[in-house]
């Protein structure tokens, strides 16, 4: 079968326009990490001839009022980093190398990627900030071109060859043969050479591709709670070793995201040296199977930072700064020839996370890219000042809400929950912590547009209408608390970063307090990310029943509510079963037909939101407020800026470069 023709048939189906460009991304430059903070980010990179001249609109002459009149440089399509091979297959291939003299480097941006809040391992990992280091240093057989329409026609082989062989019924495979790339190297460097002399430079096979896969169904690690993507490798009944670069998977029937999975953002290959297998101290315990230092091999979790990905993991400082620099052995994707990455590395610096700072430091050209985190202002102002900046505003797929436990009292009533859904006001959200810049959420977030509900259904929904909608939302949340005995509600969990979150408190309480007649006073709490993520695995009422903060965002369908609502689901901290929801889950998994697996994704958001059944058991256990948007800004000699909702996408820094021949380049520190 011809691949291209396969996915193009289920995948590459006519969407409106809205839906194909409404949703545009962050920079992979690691900028989804400064969205987190409130600045939004790039709707796409901008257009770039062979000779590194970008297009982009100018300012009127008059300037501009507000930061929504300025034009973002146009969404740019994703084979702009694109050519077709032989076999019709689109491969990452930049048409041209930098301009001689424009190579080397180091990009510079202010953002959350030292703000590492859990673990190391990239199987085990859940917070944005640590899988966009790792994903400049780890790589996955296959990944994203782009994310502005992410269908299947966007994933690109990253340490696969081509595109897998796909064996079965032509609607519905369920055999996908691999094939490795000859002669990737894992990092030769003085600290893997110290500590790993057997892995430092060693060819990667596929033992390392069916390990980093098993590894993550095994149910007798003492770690299985925290491999929070088992749910996409309990899939696969069987994975055969062909020959050293050949894997056959197998799944059980048909599914539908399989291919994505291999794509997906946290899907990076680990070699076994570095998982440390020694049994836990108490000798009736599990293998703790975890690269996270625990027992003997002398090495610590950052100096077992060793992969096959274009950058090399140099240094963190939690809250600081992190650092990478360039694998100068990298096997470059398609084209080695390429001489990528063309950049000496990148650094996120944590520091000057206010506008004062970050504008200061832009100004300076110290840092290359930059948005702003509680007011705009200065974007406009040094837009207007210098009209050849590059704007780039987007939505991010990353969201603010709750999770309730619907094991601990009052969250076990679904009266309850829909009521404090109901009570919130988004709009306010946005217009405070968001400065008017960010936009309201469902279930899935509005920047992965080809699977969210479309603007029109969303904005009449219970809980995001406005006007006269939110006087009956107001009155029917009352009156729901009330019906259920105006219960005491527990402590409340408020993450602690980014700083606007704790800032909002007294205003969700005024709201809430208001809208619903509460009489008590509502105790919080502001706590770390790697606390909340404690709780979520917990069993314990105590530990974080209702939680308010940031969540990631994903790609596939698959990725928003299999792992979160399924019943036993990998990420169902709600402890929620819903059977009726868990036969909408499984169909969605199994239909490779794009437009009745859209409609299924639908479906599965109306449950969620209460529209199909207000009191079925999944509805209103993780109620989504609103999501970053804004805009980024950068420096024109600043090339081949690559476009992604939320973090994990730092390989793709491989192909940016710093125009020096450009003006903008003078004075750059």
């Amino acid at each position: 079968m011809e691949e291209s023709k396969y996915w193009n048939r289920f995948w590459t189906k006519k969407v409106n326009r809205r839906r194909l460009i409404a949703g545009t991304a962050l920079t992979g430059s690691g900028l989804a990490a400064a969205a987190v903070v409130g600045c939004g980010g790039a709707d796409s990179g901008p257009s770039t001839n062979g000779n590194g001249a970008t297009g982009g609109p100018a300012s009127s002459g008059d300037g501009f009022n507000d930061i929504s009149e300025i034009p973002s440089v146009d969404p740019v399509d994703a084979r702009r980093y694109l050519e077709l091979d032989a076999s019709g297959q689109y491969l990452s291939r930049p048409t041209a190398a930098p301009p001689e003299g424009s190579t080397g480097g180091t990009l510079t941006y202010i953002g959350f990627d030292a703000v590492v809040l859990d673990r190391y391992d990239p199987h085990q990992t859940q917070f944005g900030p640590m899988y966009s280091n790792l994903s400049a240093v780890f790589s996955k057989l296959y990944m994203y071109s782009s994310h502005i329409n992410p269908s299947w026609e966007n994933i690109v082989p990253d340490l696969a060859e081509s595109a897998p062989e796909m064996i079965g019924d032509p609607d519905a495979p369920d055999v996908y043969v691999v094939r490795l790339r000859r002669g990737v190297k894992f990092h030769d460097t003085d600290s893997s050479r110290k500590h790993f002399p057997d892995l430092a430079g060693r060819e990667l096979t596929a033992d390392d591709v069916i390990f980093s896969y098993e590894r993550q169904t095994n149910a007798d690690s003492a770690q299985a709670s925290y491999y929070f993507r088992s749910s996409q490798y309990n899939t696969i009944e069987k994975m055969e070793k062909i020959d050293d670069y050949t894997i056959r998977f197998t799944t059980k029937g048909p599914v539908a995201p399989f291919y994505h999975f291999m794509a997906d953002t946290n899907a990076h290959i680990v070699p076994p040296e570095l998982i440390d297998m020694d049994p836990a101290p108490n000798p009736d315990s599990k293998p703790w199977d975890s690269l996270d230092a625990f027992g003997g091999r002398g090495a610590s979790p950052a100096e077992r930072m060793i992969g096959t990905g274009p950058f090399v993991w140099s240094n963190l400082v939690f809250g600081i700064e992190f650092e990478a620099k360039r694998n100068e052995n990298w096997f470059g994707w398609d084209d080695p020839d390429l001489g990528r990455p063309w950049i000496d590395g990148y650094r996120a610096t944590g520091q000057g996370l206010n506008d004062a700072t970050i504008e200061n430091l832009f100004r300076r050209k110290e840092i290359d890219v930059a948005g702003f985190i509680d007011n705009p202002d200065w974007v406009v102002k040094i837009k207007n000042e210098e009209p050849e900046l590059e704007f780039h505003r987007s939505i991010v797929s990353g969201w603010v809400g709750t999770r309730f436990k619907t094991f601990c009292k009052p969250f076990d009533d679904p009266r309850v929950r829909r009521a404090l859904d109901l009570a919130i006001d988004r709009q306010e959200v946005v217009d405070v912590i968001g400065s008017g810049a960010w936009v309201t959420v469902g279930p899935v977030g509005k920047a992965v547009s080809l699977w969210a509900l479309p603007d029109e259904e969303l904005d009449q929904a219970p809980g995001y209408r406005t006007g006269a909608g939110r006087e009956e939302d107001i009155a029917e949340a009352k009156a729901l608390f009330e019906a259920a005995g105006k219960p005491e509600l527990p402590l409340i969990w408020f993450a602690d970063i980014p700083g606007y979150i704790p800032r909002f408190v007294p205003t969700y309480l005024e709201t809430i307090t208001r809208v619903l007649g509460i009489e008590q006073e509502i105790k919080t709490q502001t706590v770390p990310y790697s606390r909340i993520a404690e709780g979520f695995v917990k069993d314990d009422c105590d530990q974080g029943a209702m939680t308010w903060g940031f969540d990631n965002g994903w790609i596939d369908l698959d990725d928003w509510v299999f792992p979160y609502f399924k019943t036993g689901g990998p990420k169902n901290s709600f402890r929620v079963s819903d059977p009726a929801l868990d036969l909408l889950l499984d169909a969605q998994r199994a239909e490779f037909n794009f437009e009745r697996r859209l409609d299924l994704g639908y479906q599965i958001q109306r449950h969620l939101l209460g529209i199909t059944d207000p009191e079925a058991p999944a509805a209103h256990v993780r109620p989504t407020y609103a999501a970053p948007g804004g805009g980024t800004i950068s420096w024109p000699y600043f090339k081949n800026r690559s476009s992604f909702p939320w973090f994990g996408n730092s390989h793709w820094n491989a192909n940016i470069w710093m125009d020096k021949n450009d003006p903008s380049y003078e004075g750059r520190a």
